[in-house]
């Protein structure tokens, strides 16, 4: 069993909190319960999450002696992962009234009541996460529990377990700040009425369906601040339509001045591509260009299975657009392969443009070095103004490509120093090929 001390002045931060473990090394006695009562008072915490025979055993005993009321009186946040049926039902006996975060994973007790007595038992609910992939439970169990709930304000569910009633209770809760919609099924929804506000404490919105998006960005994009799409299952990657949808739903469902952070990952082990239908996942330059209304944005993490197609003019109106932008990423797996087209001039951009960016990843070509000064001799050519900004340290080169000779090598950390004089670390992707690799890490050397 893992507790979490109560720690003065963060009882509700389990990062910054210790556990104490706690291990019976004798046979428990009637007068240790006292003890046991004494030390159980202040716990505030408890997470479940482990599997023993022992600790069954030890549940058991507590019910025998807890019939009426619970372990731990004061307890405020429960954490309930346990994947052992002879354990689960002990759940009853942490469900303190004081509880305001409720952590619960249901795939392993499909046929537990507990949603039924959960709103008598845990009357200050705000905080709730119901994990369960198996959907045992049926939709309107866990539709009619939410339906009952008035002060949530985060919710982590199964898009799945919602019906169209509890969909629609969620859109007035008047505190509701974070959903996370799980899977990629969602629930019906209806057109959002005019006259009638939707999700309007809404701040972040997370689900993991690209192509479902967009459906649910016009009913909680209004007050977004940060929108997530995870997506943490094995599965078809996102198309270049789909991306385009999702991005247009943003830019035309989210306020412009309040959206600050977008972040859109594709899925892990992606299903190959057949090469000859590549183009139908390469979303360009100018698919970003939706995205390009939110002036306020300060993290942007986009990850395609394949990459961004973009050239300078797009760098330099992405740079443009985004002038309070700190974390800039445009990932990309690096199985399937495009020529960028971007260059070193359009890497300059973000230097030119965006004083605050911090951590920059993105593909380009760096075989050609822009000039900056006036040459040492020969014809003289125009001088080429450089701008420069003091905030970038870190650098994501993916699989750019860059020239084959160190003295080229030279020149490309030359100029990145001229641009971004604090960077310090500039990484390749771990698939690059080996001579690209090592051409990387020299550039990387020699701004040390």
């Amino acid at each position: 069993m893992e507790f979490l001390r109560d720690e003065a002045n963060a009882a509700d931060s389990r990062e910054e909190s210790k556990i104490l473990e706690i291990s019976l090394r004798c046979i428990v006695k009637a007068s240790d319960w006292d003890r046991f009562t004494f030390y159980a008072r202040p716990v505030r915490s408890f997470k479940d999450g482990h599997v023993s025979r022992e600790r069954s055993v030890v549940y058991d005993i507590l019910a025998t002696t807890f019939q009426h009321g619970t372990i731990f009186p004061r307890l405020e946040i429960l954490d309930w992962f346990s994947i052992d049926l002879a354990v689960f039902h002990h759940v009853y006996l942490f469900l303190s009234p004081g509880i305001t975060s409720f952590h619960i994973n249901f795939d392993f007790a499909p046929n537990s009541p507990i949603f039924a007595i959960l709103p008598g038992k845990l009357p200050r609910l705000k905080h709730i996460s119901i994990c369960g992939f198996s959907g045992f439970i049926p939709n309107s169990t866990i539709s009619q529990f939410i339906c009952v709930l008035r002060d949530l304000e985060t919710l982590v569910i199964g898009a799945r377990n919602l019906d169209l009633q509890a969909f629609e209770h969620l859109s007035r809760l008047p505190r509701l700040r974070y959903l996370l919609l799980m899977s990629t099924e969602v629930p019906p929804l209806s057109p959002r009425p005019t006259d009638v506000p939707s999700f309007r404490a809404l701040r972040v919105f997370e689900c993991e369906s690209v192509a479902a998006a967009p459906m649910f960005l016009q009913r909680t994009g209004r007050s977004l601040v940060e929108f997530r799409i995870f997506v943490r299952c094995r599965g078809t990657c996102p198309t270049k339509r789909n991306l385009e949808e999702l991005y247009a739903a943003l830019g035309s469902s989210c306020t412009h001045t309040l959206l600050e952070k977008i972040t859109v990952q594709s899925p892990p082990n992606a299903q190959p591509i057949n090469p000859a239908q590549l183009e139908l996942y390469v979303v360009s330059g100018d698919d970003l260009r939706k995205l390009f209304c939110f002036r306020n944005l300060v993290h942007v993490s986009l990850e395609h299975i394949v990459a961004v197609d973009m050239d300078d003019a797009v760098a330099v109106d992405m740079a443009r657009a985004w002038p309070c932008i700190e974390v800039l990423a445009s990932l990309c797996d690096t199985t399937h392969r495009i020529t960028p087209r971007m260059t070193l001039e359009g890497v300059s951009a973000f230097a030119q443009h965006c004083p605050l960016l911090r951590r920059l990843s993105i593909l380009f070509d760096a075989t050609v070095v822009p000039k900056s000064k006036l040459p040492s001799g020969g014809t003289k050519q125009p001088r080429v103004t450089r701008f420069s900004q003091d905030r970038l340290t870190l650098l994501n080169v993916t699989y750019s490509s860059i020239g084959t000779k160190k003295q080229e090598w030279r020149r490309v950390a030359e100029f990145l120093r001229l641009i971004f004089p604090k960077l310090d670390e500039v990484r390749a992707a771990d698939a690059q090929a080996l001579a690209m690799r090592k051409a990387w890490k020299e550039v990387s050397d020699e701004l040390l």
